[in-house]
């Protein structure tokens, strides 16, 4: 009887232990999550600062008590990560952070996160030399470092991350040559580098795209100098190899080619026909349904030529379109306050339009960016539409885009989503973040 009474005493005294240290360890993660709060600027993270556990913050992801996952992809920060802030969060897994400002080095305490698997810094500011530490990370499965500053050479340890499979280093100042990669790797880029010299081997059958934008050559590049047949004589590395007597076009080639040039040419000419006429009957029908005009908002020096940026449409007033709610229904208020005017004022770029409506890019002054759906011809009662709406909008999933507000009058109805600067449902899929 007192051997069972002691057994008890020893299991409930090591559950307490247990309880004690995960309480602990989160707290751990707690104080680590406000390192990078009180470094990074910009849009503040609204996180509830009286929650006794971080897991319910915006981006904080747990399991088992312990902080798994950080996810604040365009979020508008900007500033550069602390040292004892992510490296002390030692149990996460996924870390993302893409397409924000944020800048400086990457922290060295980064090599505490020794079960990191995916690693998404691209889009942002980062400078200074790759750490090798990167690659000693023993979990590492994807490593995603494009479109930023980041200078020097590439690691030459790149191969001791043995699960690597995604190495993206595009569009940075990296220099030197390319460093030996044995890695069965499925997505690789280093393109828009200073990178030079030849390409190595075991990355020669990787397309030309994973190489241009350097002064690179061999395979699938232009051959080398040192490799050219004709020694000396076969110039730079982007010169182009003698044409051979095979590679001239015959008559009957350039015969098919001109015959081909005409037809099309003709076809061409007949679709444009085919449309101006159409456009001229639907010109001649009068429209029931309308769209606001829109105007560019910035001058045309400051955007690119490929960039169309508008205004979303303006409030209709009470004469013109009946009764009109002016407030916007909030589902989530953690991306920021704002309302209709504050959205209406918002700079504005299409992302796209589709058979129920256009989608813009809307983004405020103070660093804000969201994503506005505007309906159209969508015909169903205000209470159907606001029932369904917070049905949407109660749903909560790490692959749903979040619903943040909508407005619903009779002419005008529009859903305001949390922007994913360059995200599509195939890249989270397959976990390119």
């Amino acid at each position: 009887m007192k051997y069972k009474r002691k057994l008890s005493l020893s299991v409930v005294f090591l559950f307490v232990f247990y309880l004690a240290a995960v309480t602990s360890d989160l707290e751990s993660d707690r104080r680590a999550l406000l390192a990078v709060r009180n470094s990074v600027r910009g849009r503040p993270l609204l996180w509830n600062m009286s929650a006794s556990s971080p897991c319910n913050w915006h981006g904080v992801h747990c399991d088992a008590g312990r902080v798994t996952a950080l996810r604040l992809p365009g979020s508008g920060l900007f500033g550069s990560l602390p040292i004892g802030g992510i490296g002390n969060l030692t149990q996460l897994k996924t870390l993302s952070l893409r397409f924000n400002s944020l800048s400086g080095p990457i922290p060295s305490d980064f090599s505490n996160l020794v079960l990191l698997r995916y690693l998404y810094l691209q889009g942002n500011a980062f400078s200074g030399e790759i750490p090798s530490l990167l690659f000693t990370l023993p979990s590492i499965i994807r490593i995603n470092l494009g479109e930023n500053k980041f200078s020097g050479r590439i690691p030459d340890n790149v191969n001791s991350a043995t699960r690597l499979v995604t190495l993206y280093l595009e569009r940075n100042q990296l220099s030197g040559p390319i460093p030996e990669i044995t890695l069965p790797l499925q997505q690789f880029n280093v393109s828009s580098n200073q990178l030079n010299g030849s390409i190595p081997s075991s990355l020669s059958s990787w397309p030309r795209t994973a190489f241009e934008g350097n002064t690179l050559c061999g395979k699938p590049l232009d051959t080398c100098e040192a490799e050219s047949p004709n020694g000396g004589d076969a110039g730079g590395p982007n010169t182009p190899p003698e044409k051979k007597d095979s590679d001239k076009l015959s008559a009957g080639a350039i015969v098919g080619i001109v015959i081909g040039c005409v037809v099309g040419l003709l076809l061409l000419l007949l679709i444009l026909f085919c449309l101006c006429r159409k456009r001229k009957k639907e010109e001649n029908v009068p429209s029931r349904n309308v769209e606001a005009p829109v105007a560019a908002a910035t001058s045309s020096a400051a955007i690119p030529k490929e960039t169309v940026v508008v205004v979303p449409p303006a409030k209709a007033t009470g004469s013109e379109s009946g009764a009109v709610n002016k407030d916007l229904t909030f589902f989530v208020k953690s991306f920021g306050e704002f309302d209709l005017d504050g959205l209406l004022k918002a700079s504005a770029e299409v992302l796209g339009k589709g058979t129920v409506g256009s989608s813009y890019k809307a983004s405020f002054e103070h660093g804000l960016v969201v994503a506005v759906k505007r309906l159209r011809d969508v015909v169903v009662p205000e209470k159907e539409f606001r029932e369904r709406l917070h049905v949407l909008g109660s749903m909560s999933h790490a692959n749903l885009v979040t619903l943040i507000a909508y407005y619903f009058s009779r002419d005008e109805k529009l859903l305001v989503f949390e922007y994913m600067s360059k995200g599509s449902l195939s890249a989270i899929l397959h976990g390119i973040e």
